[in-house]
């Protein structure tokens, strides 16, 4: 239903401009900046990629990785600074990235172990 509003606003955004309407001019008519106008008539959409749960090496970010191992960011981070999980810095901020297999491999190895394998309880 959000994805309908977008397809018809951004519609509207390249009828106006072709009718010879200003970015200034339409974004006051929708209540939007004139330069997020510009990017909508130039077709740049501002929607996150999702990794592809398929590929052991797509990079996830700290917020992702956390909320797949059901931990908060900061945790993730610390684990980084202690060598628990390898990350990959990227880009001028040097922001943390991790592999998916890498996270997969933490998951794995912090599953409980089948219940007909732990202590035996006789004695």
């Amino acid at each position: 239903m959000l994805e309908t509003a977008h397809s018809s606003r951004d519609e509207q955004i390249i009828r106006l401009r072709k009718s010879g309407f200003t970015y200034a001019e339409i974004g006051r008519k929708l209540s939007l900046t004139r330069e997020r106008v510009r990017q909508i008539f130039k077709g740049k959409r501002k929607t996150k990629k999702k990794p592809d749960h398929n590929d052991p090496n797509a990079l996830l970010t700290i917020a992702e990785a956390a909320e797949m191992l059901n931990v908060h960011v900061n945790t993730v981070r610390r684990w980084s600074n202690k060598g628990i999980i390898e990350t990959y810095r990227i880009g001028p901020r040097r922001d943390r990235r991790l592999r998916l297999g890498d996270v997969d491999k933490l998951l794995r190895k912090s599953q409980p172990v089948d219940a007909t394998q732990s202590h035996d309880h006789s004695g």
